[in-house]
């Protein structure tokens, strides 16, 4: 595995992290991580604005479901069709 898989795969792991709305040691535990690798990976993550901070954009052309914004403090915004509303309620976080 290259320098670029193994980072990509560890930022989807953080990625996977975050959604799972688990604590980091519990995340660890159920999927069989050193908590060493987990902390640096996670530190690389912040260095690099990898875990959030940008703007996506968000394409709903076929899209029937949901969009959902998951702050890093845990608040999570669901929106299922207006994401005009979406967009008000991210500038109040």
């Amino acid at each position: 595995m290259s320098k670029e898989e193994k980072r990509v795969q560890m930022f989807a792991m953080i990625a996977d992290w975050h959604q799972s709305g688990k604590s980091k040691k519990a995340y660890c535990a159920e999927n069989g991580i050193n908590e060493a690798t987990f902390y640096y990976w996670f530190s690389r993550s912040k260095e690099k604005g990898t875990s959030g901070g940008g703007f996506i954009a968000i394409d709903k052309a076929g899209r029937n479901s949901a969009v959902e914004v998951i702050y890093p403090n845990g608040v999570r915004i669901r929106v299922d069709s207006d994401l005009g509303l979406l967009s008000q309620l991210i500038r109040l976080y």
